[in-house]
């Protein structure tokens, strides 16, 4: 098992007094999102777990770069550098081999996004971010369409650079990586042991805000009878944490944590790492052995995905 508590990083503003009042006035600002996790690889035994290692990697830092077209006079020629560079994280919970073949597609596909400019069947054209495996206009007639030489500014292609984006092409990244699931029959048991949850959070450089989302997988019954895997994706609000793994046990005491932080205008990110570590000794203590150290705390604050603390065993 594992537990992961994801949510908006809420710091302290500084202290100012009011010239009428002289009432001071702390309030809480958004200081991007925070991750706090185990890192314990685990087996069901019919009394509990049994931990079977111990430092694994649950947050991981994704590389975003949105590649813009290069060309020569009126032509397309090619994508030869990346116009953003940026980061996203992604934290995982449930079947490691799910895991890493999601993470896999995820790494592939915001490393080669790019620009391009679609028209619909009305013919109204758009700016948007595409994927490398998509087909692209520019790449259509690359050599015998005439792109004008005002097209493609600045000020066209920072517009769609957006937390949105990343967060749509992870989406796609989780559903693509399982649609190889639905070749095989696989029944509710097979399914189960496939069930993994994810939580991405990103930074949106048009609107300066840092969005955060989970998705996690729901087993469908389709008309055949057979089982297939579903996607439901959740924003998550600055008010609100996300927990994966252990969510029936920890995410009502994990919110209870963060709503007395808003409450008390207390800094979120501190007092969600100290109420997991509280969690895991009470798991340690019951001899469950679900979760364990080391624990790591994790800030995005923009393109900067850092640890900020660590707990070792």
């Amino acid at each position: 098992m594992t537990l992961v508590i994801a949510g908006h990083n809420l710091e302290k503003s500084p202290d100012y007094s009011s010239a009428w009042t002289g009432i001071k006035d702390s309030k809480l600002k958004q200081a991007g999102l925070f991750v706090a996790a185990d890192s314990a690889i685990t087996k069901p035994l019919s009394s509990g777990y049994k931990t079977l290692l111990g430092g694994f990697k649950k947050t991981y830092s994704i590389l975003v770069k949105v590649w813009e077209p290069y060309f020569v006079g009126e032509y397309f020629h090619s994508y030869m550098s990346p116009y953003y560079e940026g980061c996203c994280f992604v934290a995982i919970a449930g079947s490691t081999l799910t895991a890493q073949h999601v993470m896999n597609s995820i790494t592939e596909h915001l490393g080669h996004l790019r620009i391009t400019h679609i028209r619909d069947e009305d013919g109204v054209g758009k700016y948007t971010v595409i994927r490398h495996c998509q087909k692209n206009p520019l790449e259509k007639n690359a050599g015998i369409d005439q792109w004008d030489e005002n097209m493609f500014l600045h000020s066209d292609m920072d517009a769609v650079i957006t937390a949105d984006t990343i967060i749509d092409n992870i989406e796609y990244s989780i559903r693509e990586s399982l649609t190889s699931a639905k070749q095989y029959k696989l029944d509710e048991n097979d399914l189960k042991s496939m069930y993994t949850e994810f939580a991405a959070g990103a930074f949106c450089p048009v609107n300066k805000i840092h969005k955060l989302f989970t998705f996690r997988m729901k087993l469908e019954l389709n008309l055949d009878g057979v089982y297939e895997i579903g996607i439901v994706r959740e924003e998550i609000p600055s008010d609100k944490v996300a927990v994966l793994g252990m969510r029936t046990q920890f995410e009502a005491r994990a919110q209870k944590t963060l709503d007395s932080c808003i409450k008390n205008s207390e800094p979120t990110a501190e007092a969600v790492f100290n109420f997991l570590n509280e969690a895991i000794d009470e798991v340690i203590s019951s001899g469950n052995g679900e979760i364990d150290r080391p624990s790591v705390l994790k800030i995005l604050n923009q393109n900067n995905f850092e640890k900020v603390r660590f707990t070792k065993r």
